[in-house]
This record gives structure tokens, C-alpha cells and sequence, in this order.
């Protein structure tokens, strides 16, 4: 690996040592500054040329011997014999074949066969066109049989176009009518409105009472069961703020003199409601105070946070 390093370098010191005249600072400059991107001279050999380029572009007095062997060199740099053994080598020739063959020739293009089968068949074409109703006589054997099995490779590639077009299609087809089942299922446990009461406040003697209210929203046909489950206290500024909204929210937004009346508390009901089905599950807990409003928490499927209470009535 560092001998094919060490040839490398030599090789770009010899190319442009015979390519450039380093007496204009331009092209020195511009050697270093892609030197710079592409670290190729790290040898001791790249780090006299270095040296020397940037000495003769500054007029600044240096030896005339050569970076490579220290001989004397006629241009400074390097000496004749180190530059024709350099490009004459194995290495060299090897690099000048590969450049060679990157490059863009007109001449093999048109010795390629390809091109070649493709001027026969248009000759041939032609030729039909003038006399369709005449045979040639003379066929070039060679070219026509080149021509058969260049057609039989097209034939072959349109078919297997042909069968990818198909098969494509018919994975597109099964796939629209997957999408369409799909689409046709019912959904399970699908997000229901915001819950908000369409009745309105009854006032409330007991729990009896307050269980009839509850049933009007959730009645035992549609699957609820409600259990009462005590007598509790709460506070009275909840049963006051405007229906659908969050009691937590309105409380974090409270002034000092609104907090004094919303904290007294008062009796209420509470209820635990539940509906369980085989897809979905609506679980929980109603307050009924003696006005009969309601403040409601738990999963109703209505997207709100289930931890929080709602105004509901």
C-alpha cells in the first residue's frame, strides 16, 4: 500500500513537472491550494517539490538539484532521467490507458457492434422500401446473423417488460380492492362528540332523584349501568362555569377575589357509570348536586382528558 503511495506521488510530480511552468506564482499557488484539499504530496519527495515550486515561483535562491535523486536537474525540479523512468514505467503506462479509455472516442464507438446492427437494420429497412417486391441476391451472411440475434435480445426484453407490466397492474388491483375492504370494515371503539347535556337542570331531593337524572343522558337501553355510590361534598364554583368546560382550567385562571366564592362547598351525589361492550368501554364518575347539575370525569371516548371533570348540566 505505500509503495503504491510512493508511485503516485512520483507520477503527479512528473506529470507536473513536464505540464507547467512553475516561474508564474498562479499556478503554484493553485498546485498548493489543491494540495491542500487532497494531502497527495506527504512523502519526503512531495515535501521537497513543495519546497522548490514555491522557491521558484518567488525568485527565492535554491538548489538546481533534483527533488528525487539530487542530481543535477536542468529545470530545478527534476532531472530528465527520474522523469522518463517515472513515466515510461508500468505504473505510468497503466495510468495514461485508464485516462485513455475515460475519455469519449468517436472511433470505437462506431466500430461497436450494437451500432453496427443498428446501420444494418435501417440499410435494410431501406433497401425493402426501394424493391419490397425483389429478394437481394447477396446477403452478408455475418451482419444478417448478427442482426437475427440482436432482434431475438429485444424480443426477449419486450416480453419481460410485458410480463412486469402485467404482473405490476394485477399487484395494483389487489391492492385497491384490499384498500376497499378495508375502508368497508366498521370501526370499533370510533371517537364519539364532546359529551354536553340536552337537558336542563331539575333540582334534586336525594339520590333517587338525582339516579333518574342521570338516566335521561345514559340510559340502560344503550348498554349504561349506573351505581350510586355516596354522599359527598364539592366545591360550588364547579357546578357554575359554563358547560363543556374543564374545571381544572378555569380554576388555574382564577383571580383572588373569583377563588373566594368558586371554593365553597356544597352536597352533592356521586354516580359511577360504565358501558362495556364487546369493542369499547365508557367507565366513569358523575356529581349531582341539588340543583341538579352534573360534572362528569373518566373515558367517554370524546377525546377530553379522562383525569379531569367537565361541566356536563
Amino acid at each position: 500500500m505505500a509503495d503504491d503511495k510512493l508511485r503516485q506521488e512520483l507520477y503527479y510530480i512528473a506529470k507536473l513537472t513536464t505540464k507547467y511552468d512553475f516561474k508564474d506564482m498562479s499556478v503554484v499557488e493553485e498546485i498548493l491550494r489543491q494540495e491542500n484539499e487532497r494531502k497527495l504530496l506527504t512523502s519526503v519527495f512531495g515535501t521537497r517539490f513543495k519546497t522548490r515550486i514555491f522557491d521558484i515561483a518567488s525568485d527565492v535562491k535554491h538548489e538546481d538539484n533534483c527533488v528525487i535523486c539530487g542530481k543535477p536537474a536542468e529545470n530545478g525540479v527534476a532531472c530528465a532521467a527520474c522523469l522518463k523512468s517515472i513515466l515510461e514505467s508500468k505504473y505510468a503506462k497503466n495510468k495514461n490507458e485508464i485516462e485513455q479509455t475515460g475519455r469519449f472516442n468517436l472511433k470505437k464507438l462506431f466500430d461497436n457492434k450494437l451500432f453496427r446492427r443498428v446501420k444494418s437494420f435501417f440499410s435494410s429497412l431501406s433497401s425493402k422500401s426501394k424493391n419490397s417486391h425483389e429478394i437481394p441476391e447477396k446477403v452478408d451472411t455475418v451482419e444478417s446473423s448478427e442482426t437475427i440475434k440482436w432482434y431475438k435480445s429485444i424480443r426477449a426484453k419486450h416480453i419481460f417488460q410485458y410480463s412486469c407490466i402485467v404482473c405490476l397492474t394485477l399487484i395494483l388491483f389487489i391492492q385497491i380492492y384490499i384498500l376497499g375492504v378495508w375502508l368497508s370494515l366498521p370501526t370499533y371503539n370510533k371517537k364519539e362528540p364532546v359529551r354536553k347535556s340536552q337537558y336542563e337542570a331539575t333540582a334534586v331531593a336525594d339520590e333517587n332523584q338525582a339516579l333518574k337524572e342521570l338516566q335521561k343522558e345514559f340510559p340502560e337501553e344503550s348498554g349504561y349501568t349506573i351505581t350510586y355510590s355516596r354522599q359527598d361534598r364539592e366545591y360550588v364554583g364547579r357546578f357554575l362555569i359554563d358547560i363543556g368546560d374543564c374545571c381544572e382550567e378555569v380554576e388555574e385562571e382564577l383571580s383572588p377575589e373569583e377563588r373566594y366564592e368558586y371554593f365553597f362547598q356544597e352536597d352533592v351525589y356521586v354516580f359511577y357509570i360504565t358501558n362495556i361492550s364487546d369493542y369499547s368501554a365508557v367507565i366513569g364518575k358523575a356529581e349531582v348536586n341539588a340543583n341538579g347539575s352534573i360534572i362528569l370525569t373518566g373515558s367517554f371516548n370524546d377525546g377530553r382528558k379522562t383525569d379531569c371533570l367537565y361541566r356536563f348540566r
